[in-house]
């Protein structure tokens, strides 16, 4: 598939016929050449091209196509010398500084920043009067100094590597340093190399051109350089002469640079993936739309979207006929690649260059969206339809201030001076529930937390004053307090400026709370819309029945069989405290002496909002945090070193998709463990990857495939396959369904849940959802600020706790009833003002 990428690039294939044109003349021109690279022939100085010399004479007799022959070699051995020296040091000395950090970045930086401060040119003038000159010599030492371009390239790429998740996964696997290195670093690093190394031998080869040509290098030696340096003594008498070394040198530079980006563009195209929706299912037919209303904001009409893929046009949205009226709240429902994303961006004009709206309308007060220009559309986006997404982090410019970001719309659609902007701005964030807002309106995207990111983009959304506000589940990367902070946000906003919101999430009960009507979506139709409070009560379509029934506030409680046996793992006052940059900055102290205890066959839930510490204890007994005090022991042991410790405690990762590594098959990835620690051959590894497939109930042929080519529901239980390969006593499952809809979250846990009654696995399962932890776990701690609050049986913690902290975290999470949900959001409130 690459190669046949690659060949259908005209200028990839017109680059590798110039590069081979050039290395057959570097391997057997001193054949090809009609005369030696030394011959002279007086009568042919300064000779045109032509006849016995079919490029000439140069101002010596000697036949400049013999000499262009001769040359090749040399100057292209130069070139990869210098090249190869370059990269053995760049990328062995970056990789090694990028992986391990600390001491080793700190020196191996000091040498190549010094390095890179030398006048390189100059120190190459001076080698060459010291050492003499030498081509081979020469070009090691250019090698040399040009290193650090290479050093910090692969430094940077192997910092930002480093803190993948599946890195993180390699470690708790039990891979040694070495293998993660050259199995999961160097194959990122590759596509970096590919751009950089032929700009490096581009500019290697103009160099040693230069020193030849000022007359540097080997004397008499034949090269593209020395051809220069002839060429410029007779420029007046036969200019010709520059013409052909030039032409090798530029031909060869250019042809090299676009044959890398070329190979670099083939290795990282892939087919657009793209889920299509399948044929109607018994669950009924599309419903019914509403009748239109001519008083209706929004008004969405037989809208069909489709994406172009490697398998053709596919229909990811079909027929959708939604609207929302002024001042109401309208919420966009189903399991993930139902389409609702793709409607909202189809409705806003944002659908990449990949989709297209195949047929129907998107009419917003009047006007026909689809049937507008660029400019028109951004005259209604912004200052009368706000917009707020998925992932605030990927929707704030990380090279710019926060405050610059919302001023910038204020300026150029409300004609605001920078001073007013500025004033404006500070009340937006102010309004937004943001404590210090000259603090965020100077910070970075980076210097900010997820919850006030959210925040932000809601202060940008509604900063125009619109009458729409189209909300892309705005609380799901949030934990239940900042989500129900939010969603309070959203409704007095919605209560104070009486525009209307479209708000689109999986989340039934952020719908029980926020929303007035519900559409409910499945496979790009509409099944069912309805009042919210009609639809909770009597939903009319099974699959909206399904989506209630695996919710896991509606779910019963699970049979617990009660723990028997020593504790299996002991946590004793741990302590655990992240260094922090600067001369005398103190540590950052983010577990405050945690003591817990899990028996064997026992599920406890650890759960608490962002930055309780929660994932920090689980990361400290998987040994990827630093432990400043107290014990963790396995079984009454402390806990071996990598490679015994991942045979006795494995994880299941939050984001299913950035543990797994995305250039690796799920076979691969799957059996790199069971190989590593030396338990299996080949044949055996993959025959018990075969097994823990479809122990995890994936499809055939998964394995074959790559992360990306995977759903969510699907990555997840790769992750799970993954944690059970070495056999365990001990699984840590960090927010393991936090991102999934309900339904495959109602089926992963039900995977866990069996997995534990076959094997009689131990879980730690980390969590901000108190509805989850009461339908898989046999008991619950709860942390706050790196110490724990509460422990105890689960019914008692998630029904009758004793901690306001508790309570409060147990009013925030949202129910799919919208009554209860209404009585949760008044007890929540009156809870807050009695702590205040």
């Amino acid at each position: 598939m690459r190669a046949s990428l690659l060949l259908r690039r005209p200028a990839a294939l017109a680059a590798a016929a110039v590069l081979l044109l050039v290395a057959v003349a570097a391997l057997a021109g001193r054949w090809l050449a009609p005369y030696e690279a030394d011959y002279v022939d007086l009568a042919a100085a300064l000779a045109g091209p032509g006849g016995e010399h079919l490029l000439g004479g140069d101002g010596s007799g000697r036949d400049v196509f013999s000499r262009l022959l001769h040359g090749t070699g040399a100057t292209v051995a130069g070139a990869l010398l210098a090249t190869g020296v370059a990269l053995g040091l760049g990328v062995v000395a970056g990789t090694l500084a990028g992986y391990f950090a600390r001491w080793v970045d700190a020196i191996a930086s000091w040498l190549f920043n010094l390095l890179m401060a030398l006048p390189a040119f100059i120190v190459v003038l001076a080698f060459v009067a010291v050492m003499g000159p030498s081509l081979l010599g020469t070009m090691a030492f250019v090698g040399f100094l040009a290193s650090p371009s290479i050093y910090r390239l692969v430094r940077a790429v192997t910092m930002r590597v480093r803190g993948e998740f599946y890195i993180d996964a390699a470690r708790v696997s039990g891979l040694s340093d070495l293998r993660i290195v050259r199995r999961h670093v160097l194959p990122v690093v590759r596509s970096a190399i590919i751009v950089q190394a032929p700009l490096l031998f581009g500019a290697a080869l103009l160099i040693q051109a230069g020193i030849d040509f000022l007359g540097l290098g080997e004397p008499g030696a034949a090269s593209w350089g020395a051809m220069l340096n002839d060429a410029a003594a007779n420029v007046f008498r036969a200019p010709w002469l520059s013409i052909w070394p030039g032409l090798a040198i530029a031909a060869t530079v250019l042809a090299v640079a676009v044959l890398g980006n070329a190979v670099r563009d083939a290795l990282e195209d892939a087919p657009i993936q793209a889920a299509g929706h399948a044929p109607p299912t018994p669950n009924g037919p599309a419903a019914c739309p509403t009748p239109a209303d001519p008083a209706a904001l929004l008004a969405i009409a037989g809208l069909t979207v489709t994406h172009r893929t490697a398998a053709g046009e596919v229909t990811v949205v079909d027929g959708v006929t939604l609207q929302v009226r002024p001042g109401e709240v309208v919420g966009l429902v189903g399991e993930s690649g139902s389409g609702k994303t793709q409607t909202v961006l189809a409705a806003l004009g944002l659908l990449p260059p990949s989709g297209r709206i195949a047929a129907g309308s998107v009419h917003f007060d009047g006007a026909d969206l689809a049937e507008l220009g660029e400019r028109a559309l951004n005259r209604v986006r912004g200052p009368r339809i706000g917009y707020v997404s998925q992932e605030p982090m990927s929707n704030l410019d990380p090279s710019f201030r926060v405050g610059g970001q919302l001023a910038e719309p204020l300026r150029v659609h409300r004609g605001l001076s920078r001073r007013a902007a500025r004033l404006r701005v500070l009340e937006l964030l102010a309004r937004v529930g943001i404590a210090e807002p000259e603090r965020i309106y100077r910070a970075y995207p980076h210097e900010i937390s997820g919850g006030t990111a959210q925040r932000v983009l809601i202060a940008g959304a509604i900063a125009c004053d619109p009458e729409l506000l189209v909300a892309d589940e705005p609380t799901t990367a949030l934990d239940v307090t900042v989500q129900a902070e939010v969603l309070d946000l959203l409704r007095s906003l919605r209560a104070e400026r009486g525009m209307a919101v479209l708000l689109v999430t999986h989340d039934l009960g952020v719908v029980a709370d926020m929303c007035d009507r519900v559409a409910v979506m499945r496979h790009g139709r509409l099944v069912e819309e309805a009042a919210t409070r009609a639809l909770f009560a009597h939903p009319a379509q099974p699959y909206t029945k399904d989506l209630l029934a695996a919710n896991p506030h509606n779910a019963d409680p699970r049979p617990r069989p009660a723990a028997a046996g020593a504790p299996l793992l002991e946590i004793g006052s741990l302590w655990v405290a992240y260094p922090q940059r600067g001369l005398g900055a103190v540590p950052l102290q983010v577990l405050k002496g945690v003591s817990l205890a899990i028996a064997q066959g026992e599920t406890l839930g650890l759960v608490g909002e962002s930055g309780s510490g929660k994932t920090t204890l689980g990361r400290a007994v998987l040994g990827l945090a630093p432990v400043s005090g107290g014990s963790i022991l396995f079984a009454g042991q402390p806990l071996p070193g990598r490679q015994a410790r991942a045979l006795l405690v494995q994880a299941v990762f939050q984001d299913p998709f950035s543990s797994l590594n995305p250039a690796m098959s799920i076979a691969d990835i799957l059996v790199e463990p069971l190989l590593a620690h030396g338990r299996l051959g080949y044949e055996a590894a993959s025959a018990r990857v075969a097994g823990l497939l479809d122990r995890v109930r994936l499809p055939a042929g998964t394995g074959e495939r790559r992360a990306r080519e995977l759903s969510g529901g699907q990555r997840q239980r790769v992750a799970i396959a993954r944690a059970l390969a070495l056999g365990p006593p001990l699984i840590i499952c960090d927010e393991p369904v936090s991102a999934l809809d309900v339904s495959t979250q109602a089926q992963v846990l039900d995977l866990l849940v069996e997995i534990q009654r076959d094997t009689g696995v131990s879980y730690l399962f980390i969590s901000h959802d108190l509805a989850v932890v009461r339908n898989v776990c046999d008991r619950v701690a709860v942390m706050s600020g790196g110490v724990l609050v509460e422990t105890g049986p689960t019914e008692q913690v998630t029904t009758r706790p004793h901690d306001p902290y508790t309570r409060r975290l147990l009013l925030s999470a949202p129910v799919p009833d919208p009554e209860e949900q209404a009585a949760r959001r008044a007890a929540r409130l009156g809870l807050a003002k009695e702590s205040t």
